[in-house]
């Protein structure tokens, strides 16, 4: 079954067991803990239960945890230690766990001082930006020979500021001087955002002063409470950016020598998390002085384990059968083939567990268009080789990485297939290569067809897949309404729209089989058409009984652009080999020369890289929209709510039972 079945579990335990049962519960891994929320909202209840929790606890685990991804992220950008593409979890023995869980104090206190060693680099970091910003402000001011403190005697004022390039110092100077003050107006330094000035004046003239230079956009220059020369200045920023540099390479050489400390952050990591989580969980639980109750969910399979669980323990447990009302979790189980494509299903949203799963119904469907849209030999070859070694990489663990390579594996093979099919290795090069650089060309023919030759057939192919496709997910529906007692409905919603659609095709193109077909198809349209009219009539109520020719209009309309939108399987399939064929073109042009064959390799290489990646994109994607829209949309309503059970919930460690 696709989708597990699930039993509602209700448990009431003794306090004094319960660390131990949660802890044994969460070994186990398969008993989703519920909220207690309703519960709480019922006057009965609230009588008799309190919340049980952990908050401050929780909190202090949370805030480890996050102490170590710290840590563990500075190994990364400083300590030589590369993140992996994908995560692979070390498995470990439950007794190792147990004496690495003694030394936790020392792992935090190797996390503290990568965190402290991380926060002397960033002082570091952040002073010599103000360093190098501050020799940059400082150095249109290298000719001021004055010590910068020296601002005023008893009778002048020394004042550097700035102006806008365009203003003319000549004028400003002689402006000052008509006006009767006595002052030295110099320019320092010019570029193009400012003119850099010193300005000598005397004290009492200074509102005057003051006036007339900020008509030609004066500014004061802020330089701060800096003492002696620019140019003493400078030299000394200077030094200390030298200073700060060596500083920051030793701290970095101190955090690459800690590299050895990654196994002992990744296991504290996941040590606080198991923590933390089993600190939340207790959020869930309602309490008593000596008692502790919680409800949840258990897969109906693991139902007997979780009962010889319970059993060591003094409490009260009962699994029943899912109400009506109940917010019931899913989890998909399908086999080895079918269990990577639930990767997309969650892509769109996961079906309730009252709904039908469709992953192990468009998985073929899936892999089957995408090897039509991506069909060529070399690249299938190339994608199917490169997600199995992914997947060897990753070895067994199920995570939704793992799921994609494993789809793309099968959507690989696939298009290897029907490149054989197509007569396509990247697009015609084997005829390229051997009618450039051989004695006579080779080509590499279609065992079926050329979509580019016979495009109008290989358009009505995709379009009769889509049809196939569409019938798939309305006899979906159907099987739906028909379990649900809705036999009449499903006749109105699927099997009219059956015998409208088949008629219609037969209707056009049952000419060329048989004369008997066309007329048959008549009579399926017209009498499809009858039953859209009439069936309304004792399915709906009032006004909607009164709807069967909008129905036929919404149904021949939305059917007929559902059908076109497989256009897409030619399009991007010509699209993959198409191009493919003009990189070889523009690759053979150098013909047989030295440099024409390094321009072929140069073309060959970077265009077929270019062409794989984008059309492997536009295959997935656009695979993902026909079962999305068009397959989705004539059965599929989705909103699951995923199965999340109290487990360890680890990302760098699997910690297992011995002989396990």
């Amino acid at each position: 079954m696709a989708i597990v079945k699930m039993n509602k579990l209700s448990v009431i335990g003794m306090n004094q067991e319960k660390k131990s049962l949660l802890k044994d519960l969460m070994d186990l891994g398969v008993v989703e803990i519920s909220g207690s929320a309703d519960k709480l909202q019922d006057e009965n209840w609230q009588k008799l239960v309190v919340k049980d929790g952990d908050e401050a606890t929780a909190a202090e685990y949370d805030k480890l945890v996050s102490r170590a991804e710290s840590a563990l992220d500075i190994l990364s950008r400083y300590g030589g230690v590369k993140k992996p593409l994908f995560n692979i979890r070390k498995t470990i023995s439950q007794e190792d766990s147990v004496k690495l869980e003694a030394e936790g104090d020392r792992f935090r206190e190797e996390a503290e001082e990568l965190i402290s060693l991380n926060d002397q680099l960033n002082e570091a970091f952040a002073q010599v930006n103000t360093d190098n910003n501050l020799i940059a402000t400082l150095k249109p001011w290298s000719s001021y020979q004055l010590p910068l403190e020296e601002k005023k005697t008893s009778r002048l004022n020394l004042v550097l500021g700035v102006c806008p390039p365009t203003a003319d110092i000549q004028k400003a100077s002689e402006e000052l001087e008509a006006e009767g003050l006595p002052c030295q107006l110099t320019e320092l330094n010019r570029d193009k955002e400012q003119c850099y000035l010193s300005l000598w004046y005397f004290t009492d003239d200074q509102e005057k002063v003051m006036e007339t230079v900020k008509g030609w956009g004066f500014t004061q220059a802020q330089l701060g409470d800096l003492t002696g020369t620019v140019t003493e200045n400078i030299e000394r920023l200077e030094a200390e950016v030298k200073e700060l540099e060596a500083a920051k390479e030793t701290v970095t050489a101190r955090i690459g020598e800690k590299a050895s400390w990654l196994d002992d952050l990744q296991f504290y990591r996941d040590m606080n998390v198991v923590k933390r989580d089993e600190s939340r969980v207790r959020s869930k639980l309602l309490k008593t002085e000596s008692s502790f109750t919680f409800d949840g969910w258990v897969p109906e399979a693991a139902s007997t384990a979780v009962g010889q669980l319970l059993d060591k323990y003094t409490c009260w447990y009962e699994f029943a059968e899912p109400g009506e009302d109940d917010d019931i979790p899913t989890r998909l189980s399908n086999n080895s083939f079918f269990e990577p494509a639930e990767f997309i299903t969650k892509m769109y949203s996961l079906p309730s567990a009252r709904e039908v799963d469709p992953t192990p119904i468009f998985t073929f469907f899936y892999i089957l268009f995408f090897g039509i849209m991506f069909g060529d030999v070399g690249y299938g070859l190339i994608l199917t080789i490169a997600s199995l070694l992914v997947i060897r990489k990753m070895k067994s663990e199920k995570t939704p990485a793992l799921q994609l390579f494993k789809i793309l594996f099968y959507s690989g093979i696939s298009s290897t297939i029907w490149g054989v099919l197509f007569g396509s290795f990247f697009g015609n090069l084997i005829g390229a290569v051997t009618g450039t650089f051989g004695s006579h060309q080779v080509n590499f023919n279609p065992v079926w067809l050329d979509p580019a030759q016979k495009a109008m057939f290989f358009l009505a192919f995709s379009c009769g897949l889509g049809v196939v496709h569409l019938f798939v997910g309305m006899g979906i529906k159907a099987y739906e309404e028909i379990k649900a007692g809705q036999k009449l409905q499903a006749v109105n919603d699927v099997f009219i729209w059956y015998l409208i659609v088949l008629g219609i095709v037969l209707w056009i193109f049952g000419g060329k089989i048989s004369p008997s077909a066309s007329v048959a198809g008549k009579w399926m349209t017209l009498i499809g058409f009858a039953g859209a009219i009439i069936l309304p009539i004792f399915i709906e109520k009032g006004v909607g009984k009164a709807l069967g020719l909008w129905n036929i209009y919404s149904g021949v309309t939305g059917n007929l652009s559902d059908i076109l939108s497989y256009s897409r399987l030619l399009g991007l399939g010509l699209a993959s080999t198409s191009i493919a064929t003009v990189i070889n073109f523009l690759a053979t042009m150098g013909g047989k020369s030295v440099a024409g064959i390094i321009m072929f390799i140069l073309i060959e290489l970077l265009g077929h890289t270019m062409n794989f990646a984008i059309n492997a994109l536009g295959a997935f994607v656009h695979s993902c929209r026909l079962q999305f829209v068009e397959f989705f949309g004539k059965f599929y309503e989705g909103g699951g709510r995923e199965f999340e059970p109290f487990k360890k919930d680890t990302k760098f460690v699997n910690i297992v039972e011995e002989g396990k």
